[in-house]
């Protein structure tokens, strides 16, 4: 009784299979039907250098399969195809290319920190953050109703446009069928939000007349998908990154995507160029970068877009400098010399114009100090490290928000500014609602040294007065001018704030200014008096009060 009802099983399974038996045309038109498919809606790389091809290699050829004379030559497709993908793996890994890894950055190039980041000048710290501006840019877009029913904001991106910083977020369709009613004007226009100033957001519906239409958009479908556009205009040998939404010069709206391709075998992906598309045209152009012996030249891109290297590619170039400094068995068994980056980046714009990814550098293993910060350009990936020992940015943030506990508020990812020549991190304050309410500085190099206000010129006096208390005034390789002062004492008075004790005083040779100092900058300033000379240094500034660095009164030191 088992014996037959085995043998029907087995007739049963034999039947159910040469089912499935196709003719070679057959296997051959299911094949193209999958091959039109994958390139249609995938938008495979074709090219070896990526590994996702073999994959869908083999699912094309997954027809032949059924065909009964077929099956045993397609097994060894099948583990020819698995033995490359092994091959391809392997032959790339850092085990045999190290040195290569290690190189993909380019050279690093060790520079004065003031020499590309310019003191910094209050009305141009980018005191809103992405989140913040996404909520302004929400704020504006719901003032019309209809509107904020078919669209969604995009992702904010930080720019220079015309000399200033600003946040510019595309609106994008919040759905299929919101495309399909609006294929052929797109979504109208785009929200600029200040980086600067919270009150300055502009809905840009049209320009010089004529209605922005943004109708290339990564949330498009079908030949309206920006990926598509491009892969169906030719771009099918080489990678697309992510798009990034840039204004020209004169406003007008551009998607630009990196287009790359692997550097070491199928791993390490190299930006090329760069591809831009009008948003509301569709028009595609591309501007290659030009290798060079140190790097890349970018002489051929535009100088409006901002970034050509996308952050993805750039931070695991610096932890691969940093991993492989003694080879690939340094990283398993010695560990000695490497570093990482620290959890996190930002950008930051030089006083060139041009905008920098910046993100500290730690001992591997270290968890609070870093060794040194990088400022590696976004768009020719040029990079310059700067051995400034000191805290990370969450060992900052953390020292922040510990000067407000009371509070309870959270600090924002700080970006890296020149204050007084240092390199200070910089930061707002919120409340559980997302809202600012404060603004901090913190030293790089000491993260004790702390100054908060509720604005921004409060918050930097603070600071001053932090680093003048403990004995830190500009930093050795200069960038800050200096100012040297003697005088006689015209004015002299004392107020208390948050429990220290501030001495604000005017000189008769200089009655145009009032200065300001702490008793921690010198023991003297509490003894001093009407007629008293004294010597100041400070930093050269334009406003009324000024904060000094140096104090010696020449009456009671003599």
């Amino acid at each position: 009784m088992q014996s037959s009802s085995s043998t029907v099983s087995h007739q049963q399974i034999r039947v159910n299979f040469n089912s499935f038996d196709l003719k070679p045309y057959q296997a051959g038109i299911i094949s193209l039907a999958i091959l039109a498919f994958l390139l249609y809606f995938g938008l495979p790389v074709l090219s070896w250098r990526f590994l996702s091809l073999i994959p869908k290699l083999g699912l094309v050829l997954l027809p032949f399969v059924f065909v009964w004379k077929a099956q045993k030559p397609i097994v060894y497709v099948y583990v020819i195809l698995g033995l490359l993908f092994l091959i391809l793996t392997i032959s790339s890994s850092g085990l045999f290319r190290a040195k290569s890894y290690r190189g993909m950055i380019g050279d690093i190039q060790k520079e004065q920190f003031s020499e590309l980041v310019s003191p910094i000048n209050m009305n141009q710290v980018p005191i809103i953050d992405q989140a913040f501006a996404a909520s302004l840019a929400e704020k504006k877009l719901g003032e019309d109703f209809a509107l904020g029913s078919r669209v969604n904001l995009g992702t904010p991106t930080i720019q220079m446009v015309n000399g200033k910083l600003y946040w510019v977020v595309p609106l994008l369709h919040s759905g299929f069928f919101k495309w399909l009613a609006n294929t052929k004007n797109g979504t109208p226009g785009y929200i600029m939000v200040s980086a600067t100033n919270s009150q300055d957001i502009t809905f840009v519906r049209e320009l010089n007349g004529k209605a922005i239409n943004v109708i290339y958009q990564r949330s498009a479908f079908f030949n309206q998908d920006l990926k598509r556009h491009l892969y169906l205009n030719g771009y099918t040998g080489i990678a697309m990154a992510g798009d990034t939404f840039e204004l020209d010069d004169n406003g007008e709206p551009y998607w630009t995507i990196t287009v790359y391709n692997h550097n070491i075998g199928v791993r390490a992906p190299e930006a090329l160029g760069l591809a831009t598309i009008h948003a509301g045209t569709g028009k595609i152009s591309y501007y290659p970068l030009i290798k060079t012996e140190h790097g890349f030249d970018d002489k051929l891109i535009p100088a409006w877009v901002d970034r050509v290297q996308p952050s993805y590619f750039v931070i695991p170039q610096l932890n691969w400098w940093g991993r492989y400094v003694r080879g690939f068995w340094n990283t398993i068994f010695g560990k000695r010399d490497m570093l990482s980056t620290t959890e996190g980046f930002n950008v930051i714009y030089g006083n060139d114009g041009r905008s920098y990814f910046y993100t500290g550098m730690s001992s591997v293993g270290a968890d609070e100090g870093t060794v040194g910060f990088v400022l590696c350009d976004t768009r020719n990936k040029r990079t310059a490290l700067y051995m400034v020992s000191g805290a990370t940015e969450y060992a900052a943030m953390r020292s922040a928000q510990g000067k407000v506990q009371q509070f309870k508020y959270y600090a924002t990812f700080p970006i890296l500014v020149n204050l007084n020549g240092l390199p200070t991190y910089f930061m707002t304050l919120k409340d559980a609602a997302g809202l600012v309410k404060m603004y901090c500085f913190v030293s790089v190099k000491d993260y004790s040294l702390v100054g908060v206000g509720e604005s921004l010129k409060a918050a930097r006096e603070s600071y001053q007065m932090v680093l003048a208390s403990a004995r830190i005034g500009t930093s050795a390789d200069g960038g800050v001018e200096m100012v040297k002062a003697e005088g006689s004492i015209s004015r002299i008075a004392m107020d208390i704030k948050d429990g220290r004790s501030y001495y604000y005083f005017s000189l008769q040779e200089d009655p145009g200014h009032i200065f300001v100092a702490t008793s921690n900058l010198s023991s003297f300033l509490p003894l001093s008096r009407m007629g008293d000379s004294v010597h100041l240094e400070y930093i050269k500034t334009t406003e009324r009060e000024v904060n000094i660095t140096s104090y010696k009164n020449l009456t009671l030191e003599e």
